[in-house]
C-alpha cells in the first residue's frame, strides 16, 4: 500500500499523488481506501485504491476496465457466498434421501454464474440476485422471477439447463433447454426482463 510518511513539518509525498496535493488529498486517499476495504476479500484493495485515486487526481473520466471487473464482481458476492455455502449442505439434507450438493457442480456453477453477470451488465441490463439452493440429485440451482416469469437453472458437472415458465402448465406455459452459450444466457436473460 502506498505508505504516508510524517515528519515536524508535516506529510512528505505520497507515492502515486501529484506533486502539490495537500492534506484534503491525503484525506481522500484514506477515504478511497476505506470504502475499497469494505469490498474485501474480492478485490485487491491496495491497488484498487491507488487506481481510484490516481484518476480522481489526475481527472481520468473512469476507473480502468480491469480494476471496474473486479468491482463489478464484488456486487455477486453475496451469490458466490451462498454457492460455495451450499458445500456445507450433507447427505439428506432435505429431511429425505437428497445428495450433498456436488462439489464439481458448485465450481462450475461459480464460474456460470460470473459469465452470466458480466454478460447481463455488457448488455446494459440490470441484475436481479438469484436464489441459491440445491436440487435433490446434487446440482446447483439458481432461480429467478420478475412478475409472473421464472427462470430456473440447474447446473451439473459441466452443463448447465434452464427451465423458464410462465404459468402453471407444463405442456403450453414451460420451456426448457441447454443454457451453455453467451447467446442463450443473454436470451433468457431479455425474455425474463421484458414485460
Amino acid at each position: 500500500m502506498a505508505q504516508i510518511t510524517y515528519s515536524r513539518t508535516g506529510y512528505q509525498e505520497m507515492p502515486g499523488v501529484p506533486l502539490g496535493t495537500g492534506r484534503s488529498s491525503i484525506e481522500l486517499y484514506r477515504s478511497v481506501v476505506r470504502s475499497v476495504q469494505e469490498l474485501q476479500p474480492v478485490i485487491n484493495t491496495d491497488r484498487v485504491a491507488i487506481h481510484t485515486f490516481r484518476a480522481f487526481c489526475r481527472g481520468v473520466p473512469e476507473i480502468p476496465s480491469n480494476i471496474r471487473n473486479e468491482v463489478n464482481r464484488a456486487k455477486i458476492l453475496p451469490t458466490i457466498r451462498e454457492l460455495y455455502d451450499l458445500l456445507t449442505w450433507p447427505k439428506g439434507w432435505n429431511g429425505y434421501d437428497a445428495l450433498a450438493p456436488d462439489y464439481k457442480a458448485v465450481q462450475y456453477a461459480g464460474h456460470w454464474i460470473e459469465l452470466f453477470y458480466q454478460e447481463v451488465v455488457a448488455s446494459g441490463q440490470e441484475w436481479i440476485e438469484p436464489n441459491v439452493t440445491a436440487s435433490p440429485e446434487g446440482e446447483v440451482v439458481f432461480e429467478w422471477w420478475c412478475g409472473a416469469k421464472g427462470l430456473t437453472i440447474y447446473i451439473g458437472n459441466q452443463s448447465a439447463e434452464y427451465l423458464r415458465d410462465w404459468g402453471a402448465n407444463v405442456n403450453t406455459e414451460m420451456e426448457d433447454g441447454y443454457a451453455n452459450s453467451p447467446d442463450i444466457r443473454r436470451n433468457l436473460w431479455t425474455w425474463l426482463m421484458s414485460q
